[in-house]
């Protein structure tokens, strides 16, 4: 095992352990109440996964073991997000849709002309919507394709970025709540010939719900991507796409995949392009200073070695 693998490894779970920390916390002092009952299942299964990358470890088998602990990352991250997203959403500040259309005009996209557009090829519209449901699947197969492949730093990174951008969106969307595109543009469901307009519907309920509410109560079983600002499918398939790009067997089943994904968040879901172009971003930074720090101190290392080299020749 590397030592940058080893450096992910632990970052990883004092990652887990460290934001959920702090979430608890949060959550103490806001509004929303956990439904804790509903989160049972996700419970059970983390310790599931935990038990088995330790027995895996024990028995000598580490890709598994690698396999079980970045799963177990991925979910934990996932229910830690959600959460957060929602203490953001639930500090109820004012709504900034205004601003994100301002946003897209400056850059000259009309995204009600784009959805309209996208809306009048039947199979263009089909595929995007497959893409744009491949979130979560990608988020678990991915890191263990990565492993199978021999690139475990890269399945441990991955995870860590999914999850910084998580955060990230979560305390900028306190400033940026919205009502999303389709709510905004007056885009009427039933005037969609091709597009199922669910992804950019269904989050109102719950995104009106944790705003006005006095108390809130989080059910995992009714809960909904609140977030608009930035994207974090967006930004998910920047990770995927660039985390798979390595590898010449996966690099363009998943680029194709991710351009249609990134694609459906404007067409499909609740988002503006600036929500896109901002999940980018926060996306690639993210990677880049996980990796950074993962490989930071073996750099550090081998200039120590280097200078220590120049030393002794001198």
């Amino acid at each position: 095992m590397t030592r940058e693998l080893k450096i992910l490894r632990a970052l990883m779970l004092w990652s887990v352990l460290v934001s959920g920390a702090i979430i608890m916390v949060l959550l103490g002092a806001s509004k929303v109440v956990l439904d804790v009952q509903s989160f049972s299942p996700v419970l059970g299964t983390l310790a599931l996964l935990a038990g088995t990358a330790l027995v895996c470890r024990l028995r000598g088998f580490i890709t598994w073991s690698l396999i079980m602990e970045t799963l177990a990352g991925g979910v934990a991250f996932s229910v830690l997000v959600l959460i957060s997203s929602y203490l953001a959403i639930s500090l109820n500040a004012p709504l900034a849709d205004d601003s994100l259309v301002a946003m897209d005009r400056a850059m000259g996209f009309n995204g009600a002309a784009f959805i309209r557009l996208i809306d009048g090829m039947p199979q263009l519209s089909w595929a995007l919507m497959r893409a744009y449901t491949s979130f979560a699947m990608q988020l678990l197969l991915l890191p263990m394709l990565l492993i199978l492949f021999g690139k475990p730093s890269r399945a441990f990174a991955l995870v860590l970025a999914y999850a910084a951008v998580g955060y990230i969106s979560s305390v900028i969307s306190i400033w940026f709540p919205a009502l999303g595109s389709h709510v905004v543009y007056g885009i009427d469901p039933a005037s969609l010939s091709s597009i199922n307009p669910h992804f950019g519907y269904a989050f109102l309920a719950q995104f009106n719900a944790v705003r006005e509410q006095s108390v809130f109560f989080l059910s995992l079983n009714s809960t909904e991507g609140i977030l608009t600002f930035p994207s974090v499918h967006a930004a998910v398939a920047y990770l995927c796409a660039a985390s798979a790009f390595s590898i010449p067997l996966l690099r363009y089943p998943f680029l194709g995949l991710n351009v249609l994904m990134g694609m459906a968040t404007v067409s499909h879901s609740n988002h503006y392009l600036i929500d896109v172009l901002a999940g980018v971003g926060f996306a690639a930074l993210s990677l880049y200073c996980i990796s950074a720090l993962a490989r930071r101190p073996l750099a550090i290392r081998e200039q120590g070695f280097q200078l220590g080299n120049s030393q002794s020749a001198g």
